[in-house]
């Protein structure tokens, strides 16, 4: 048991170092917040995860679009 808790705890620091990632949007984010106040700074990440989830969107279209003229085109 004690050692499925430290298995976990590791895992759990892991994660989070990954997770926390700081980049430029993020500190864009975090300067809104502390400029404009707690609604700007939801707003900012709100538009971010919008954005990011459109980009992969147009990527995962794009992938199978061209997945499938590759198979109607295989025959060439």
């Amino acid at each position: 048991m004690v050692e499925l808790l430290t298995l976990f705890c590791k895992g759990f620091i892991i994660g989070l170092s990954l997770a926390v990632v700081v980049g430029p949007i993020a500190i864009l984010c975090m300067q809104q917040t502390l400029v404009h106040g707690f609604y700007a700074g939801i707003a900012c990440g709100l538009g971010v995860a919008t954005a990011d989830g459109l980009y992969g969107a147009i990527a995962g279209l794009g992938l199978s679009f061209i997945t499938e003229l590759l198979a109607a085109y295989q025959f060439w």
